[in-house]
């Protein structure tokens, strides 16, 4: 399959139309919009704490776990953030099989 044709075929894939149409109406309507920013917020602050191995880090993870649990509680959050986790699945099942169809001429050469 060609870039473009991947290009295409994920254009086209209806979970990510799916995605990113409730990402649109998110983004449009302003408290919604704010909920979920602060979200992205407590999670950003969460990751460099864990990054740098701070020992805040686990207060910050019961703080965005708490928030995310909150936001569930919006049909539409809810419904985005479930169609996040799946296509952010699909995303890494399609990185690992072009990485793993790049490595087989290498791991020939190497024996």
């Amino acid at each position: 399959m060609s870039e473009a044709a991947l290009i295409e075929a994920l254009k086209n894939d209806e979970t990510i139309k799916a995605y990113q149409r409730l990402e649109e109406k998110i983004l449009s309507h302003p408290a919604l919009k704010e909920k979920y920013h602060s979200l992205l917020e407590v999670q950003k602050r969460l990751v460099r704490l864990e990054a740098a191995g701070d020992a805040d880090a686990h207060d910050a993870k019961k703080a965005y776990e708490a928030k995310k649990s909150e936001l569930m509680d919006e049909p539409l959050i809810e419904q985005y953030l479930t169609l996040q986790s799946v296509v952010d699945e699909e995303l890494s099942m399609l990185f690992k099989l072009i990485e793993d169809a790049l490595n087989i001429p290498f791991e020939k050469q190497s024996e």
